[in-house]
């Protein structure tokens, strides 16, 4: 296995999304950072010349989305045969200033062209302009809820807002001008995923719920999340997975985390059989486990991220990270991990052996 990173100083990076155009970075002091990804690609190329545009297709333009004639040309003539890791010194067009007066800033999402922060003073959202773009000077948010909020999940059109032992919130139609109503699961939340036709809560991070959804779907097969409830027999929905593991529901299927590897249990966990889908990932729980739009998966140790796939593995990152995000919905950004860490922002795009790099 291989990959192309880059490394973009910028100390204040806390956590970072890839969204249309732009990468969002939001700093520990609450601001939010825009920078262009037409800007790095150019950037890139001034200071690594060929190297840096091949980066920056790996990166931002799977199956040439957003690529320039030149970028497509380069990329079909290389062959990805190591890794390697370019430092960029690449600045945002913008800077915007949240009027919210928090303590800690602990998620950040960007859907339906909507910035979704969470924080110890609860939830708040902006909508961003015409295009996909945050307006340097935020002087309103919505706040959606105002408990301290520990995580953010989006999908089906919803967002849900986990609050720890004040529940979860979950707001249907996100992308209506006049969102769905609140929707608030009387359970612990440490962290929630929408998508796939689930709605799953994690009270702990090595046991889940999955909650009563109605999903309606449109002719061109996009589920929509209508309503949510929590099960009548809670006794019989929440599973307690293995010590020293980590699950999500993920790509439509359970992944379970743990020392001895990455497996999943199918599409009808907790009875489906373990299916190994990559070698052991360390001695430790992982802090957190995502998947890639090329079927890589992304582990975060305390002291490492590591990406894999069956027998091949790779480390992105030797030392703690602040966050980590993968875009495995995205057509553009399928192939990238993003991830703060000290001094900056890590972008990474992973391969195995004789993958369709397209």
């Amino acid at each position: 296995m291989r990959h192309v990173s880059i490394f973009i100083d910028e100390p204040r990076a806390l956590d970072v999304f890839a969204y249309r155009g732009s990468i969002f970075v939001l700093t520990f002091d609450g601001h939010v950072l825009t920078y262009a990804v037409s800007e790095i690609a150019a950037d890139l190329q001034a200071e690594h010349g060929t190297a840096g545009l091949v980066a920056a297709y790996a990166l931002f333009s799977s199956k040439g989305i957003g690529a320039s004639p030149e970028m497509k040309s380069i990329w079909k003539r290389t062959a990805i045969k190591g890794s390697t890791t370019l430092v960029l010194r690449s600045g945002p067009i913008a800077e915007s200033r949240t009027p919210i007066d928090a303590s800690a800033y602990l998620d950040m999402r960007v859907y339906y062209n909507q910035l979704f922060l969470a924080t110890d003073l609860g939830t708040f959202g902006v909508r961003l302009d015409a295009g996909g773009s945050l307006t340097d000077s935020v002087t309103e948010l919505e706040r959606l809820v105002g408990e301290p909020t520990e995580h953010l999940s989006t999908g089906m059109g919803a967002i849900g807002a986990s609050l720890g032992s004040e529940g979860l919130a979950v707001f249907t139609d996100v992308g209506a001008r006049d969102r769905g109503s609140q929707t608030r699961i009387e359970c612990r939340s440490l962290r929630s995923s929408i998508g796939w036709g689930r709605t799953v809560n994690y009270p702990t991070h090595d046991s889940f719920e999955v909650l009563s959804s109605q999903v309606t779907e449109d002719r061109s097969g996009r589920r929509k999340l209508v309503a949510v409830a929590q099960p009548e027999d809670r006794s019989r929905t929440t599973v307690q997975s293995l010590s020293d593991s980590y699950v999500v529901w993920e790509s439509g299927r359970l992944l379970v985390a743990d020392p001895s590897g990455i497996a999943s249990l199918g599409r009808a966990a907790p009875t489906s059989q373990r299916h190994a889908i990559a070698n052991a990932s360390g001695v430790e729980q992982p802090l957190w486990l995502g998947v890639t739009g090329n079927r890589c998966v992304v582990t975060e140790l305390s002291d490492q991220i590591t990406v894999a796939r069956g027998n091949q593995r790779a480390r992105l990152h030797s030392g703690p990270a602040i966050s980590v995000r993968t875009f495995g919905g995205s057509h553009r950004y399928r192939r990238l991990v993003a991830a703060t860490v000290q001094g900056g922002l890590l972008l990474s795009a992973a391969f195995v052996e004789n993958e369709d790099v397209g």
